[in-house]
């Protein structure tokens, strides 16, 4: 799904026409249109969607089941479109689809760069792939693997692309070896290098290793406004009860650190994190077993359940055991949500009034589920921030009268709510 021009949209199966077409989310009716505009006429087709601003991009493989080795002689393709404002609907341009490889794969996610480049990234023959376009953002070159040996990895690890920086080309990907190498591992490459894109990327980093610490499942989001700052909702491969099931790792400069959002006692599946820039948040939703009075209520298995948010302020990264449902089908099990690439509520980057909007699927019925939020949700900010410490100390003897005095707080704070009628010293 993406957001444009103040409304969403959405690539979905159309069943009257066995094609996949792009849908406009009517709000006020809490329904879909069809544009009747196609994307792919293949079924058995998985998806990844970009849109940049001004063109969207759809890329679209075919699927082999987890820990299936990826097949040649299924070409993956990308088509891209125009939009017009003016009559709410979107044209396929000239020289689409193009082929990005010619495997069946189990996942495989596109981005771009700040040159214009498209990249995809995705695992065949036990290696992490890459292929990028030229700056046109059309003509595909030649998949290449990552030059690192870490990207050496087992036939049910995947990969994830996402653009960052600026000015960078950012690649995670799951390692699950059976060794102590194991885990979620990071390169990136700048824009600048210039040259094939199969050069200039650096050493990867292990974003969290160990083993059992990765598994094949990772959403990423980068925080436009913050330079380096990416965000990663992963899941391991953990299984005692108190251990992390699905975790947040984030990337702030050079380091990055692990965030539990659910362990595996609360049988969590499938999830992805997105950033709500309105509430300074970030939101993650995933399968969780579904609540009481349901039909298998509480049942742990991953056939689905219901789909549940956990969120958490940016900048002081703290998942609660609590809760909110968001998609519940009271007799089948919801499964697979998704949303779009973009951050929400962002005025910078073309979402302003964006609110929220998930997509699910009940693979029993066949049918899509959705949950939207005209105000984004979230819970908002509804904890009061409280002072960490001040310097000098309470009680403090033989300070100097030139001392600057300072107070810290628990979150971020509004510069322009700090007056002198608001603090006292």
């Amino acid at each position: 799904m993406w957001f444009n021009d103040g409304l969403w949209w959405g690539n979905l199966w159309d069943t009257s026409s066995s094609d996949f077409h792009i849908f406009r989310f009517n709000a006020a009716s809490s329904s879909w249109v069809d544009t009747g505009v196609a994307t792919d006429t293949r079924a058995n087709t998985h998806h990844d969607v970009l849109w940049d601003g001004t063109t969207l991009y759809v890329a679209s493989y075919r699927f082999v089941n987890d820990g299936v080795p990826a097949e040649p002689g299924f070409p993956t393709t990308m088509r891209r479109y125009s939009y017009s404002s003016s009559t709410k609907t979107y044209s396929l341009l000239a020289q689409s689809p193009t082929n990005i490889n010619n495997y069946r794969v189990e996942a495989l996610t596109i981005d771009k760069d700040s040159t214009g480049r498209v990249w995809a990234t995705w695992q065949q023959g036990n290696r992490i792939y890459l292929n990028a376009t030229g700056t046109d953002g059309k003509t595909w070159g030649t998949p290449f693997p990552h030059p690192a040996s870490l990207s050496n990895v087992s036939v049910d690890d995947t990969s994830a692309v996402i653009a960052f920086g600026p000015g960078k080309m950012g690649l995670m990907w799951s390692r699950q070896v059976g060794g102590s190498t194991d885990g979620m591992y990071w390169s990136y490459r700048a824009d600048s290098v210039g040259g094939a894109p199969n050069t200039g990327w650096s050493t990867p980093v292990a974003a969290v290793s160990g083993q059992r610490s990765a598994d094949d499942h990772m959403n990423l989001k980068w925080l436009d406004s913050s330079g380096d700052r990416v965000f990663a909702a992963v899941k391991t491969s953990f299984t005692s009860a108190p251990q992390p099931l699905i975790q947040l790792l984030a990337l702030n400069g050079t380091t990055w650190s692990a965030h539990p959002i659910a362990p595996v006692s609360e049988c969590p599946n499938r999830v992805i994190v997105l950033i709500d820039e309105s509430t300074q948040r970030l939101r993650t939703f995933a399968t969780y077993p579904k609540p009481s009075g349901t039909t298998n209520a509480g049942v742990c298995t991953s056939s689905g359940g219901a789909i549940y948010e956990k969120s958490s302020p940016l900048d002081n990264i703290n998942f609660t055991t609590a809760k909110t449902a968001r998609i519940v089908d009271a007799d089948q099990y919801v499964h697979n949500v998704t949303s779009t690439k973009q951050n929400l509520n962002s005025a910078a980057r073309g979402t302003a009034n964006s609110g929220l909007l998930l997509l699910a699927d009940v693979n029993a019925t066949s049918r899509y589920w959705h949950s939207y939020d005209p105000s984004g949700g979230g819970g908002g900010d509804t904890t009061a921030p409280t002072v960490t410490g001040t310097s000098p100390t309470d009680g403090a003897t033989g300070v100097a009268v030139t001392a600057n005095v300072t107070g810290s707080f628990s979150e971020a704070m509004d510069a322009s709510t700090v007056t002198s009628s608001t603090f006292t010293l």
